[in-house]
């Protein structure tokens, strides 16, 4: 009998677990649970270092578009000022000489490398001055050129000036003359142009300052041809 109980507290003791025992399993939950804060708080600061290396990837191309956009820029600002050096400007058409063709204030576009032809716009600058204009090419090097009674002559032959059509009739209407007479040899005591120098007329004839005045115009004086007006944009028109 005593046997029987002493086999029974013993099998008592061991289904009964001790403290230490009990601890064991909380102590790993506990640390189950710290490690499981620990991946949260790990994944939580990747997913921040994501997001900040992503605004930093976002600035830094911001940055490269920015620096690209201003180089184009730059780059395209120097190749069209080097353009205008050589190759057109825009210059704005000042006073009444070229009137009704050029008002004052009109913007032209100029082809610094464009053909000089009779009756062509060219912008020049005017001799013994700082002054530049736009003027029409009457004369070239070896014609011979007279005005008479309102007709130009250009070696001889007629010659019909079409852009002041409208303001020649209304003059002669009027009894006067649109363009006073003149010649070549009046002005320069030659019977032709010489080589190298252009006769230049405004349209506004009875207004105008131009090669009756100041001149014929050297050929290194006349900075190109008037192409095209391009302001007021209402009044674009090619020549």
């Amino acid at each position: 009998m005593e046997s029987r109980k002493r086999t029974v507290k013993k099998k008592k003791h061991h289904a009964n677990p001790s403290p230490n025992q009990k601890k064991k399993p909380q102590k790993q939950e506990q640390s189950k649970k710290s490690q499981q804060k620990r991946k949260r708080r790990r994944k939580g600061k990747s997913k921040k270092a994501l997001i900040e290396a992503q605004k930093r990837r976002k600035k830094q191309k911001r940055k490269y578009l920015l620096f690209e956009f201003l180089g184009a820029i730059a780059i395209t600002s120097i190749l069209v000022l080097l353009m205008s050096v050589f190759l057109f400007s825009l210059p704005k058409v000042e006073g009444y000489s070229m009137v009704s063709t050029l008002r004052d204030g009109d913007r032209v576009y100029v082809n610094k490398i464009g053909k000089l032809k009779t009756f062509e716009l060219v912008y020049v600058q005017i001799p013994g001055t700082k002054e530049k204009e736009v003027r029409r090419i009457i004369g070239m090097p070896g014609q011979k050129v007279t005005y008479k009674n309102d007709q130009l002559q250009i070696d001889g032959q007629d010659r019909e000036e079409k852009f002041i059509f409208d303001e020649k009739q209304t003059s002669q209407e009027n009894g006067r003359l649109y363009t006073d007479d003149f010649s070549i040899f009046t002005l320069t005591g030659s019977s032709e142009i010489p080589e190298g120098k252009y006769l230049v007329l405004g349209d506004n004839r009875p207004y105008s300052v131009d090669s009756r005045q100041y001149g014929l115009i050297d050929q290194k004086d006349i900075i190109g041809v008037v192409e095209m007006r391009i302001l007021p944009l209402h009044l674009l028109q090619s020549f």
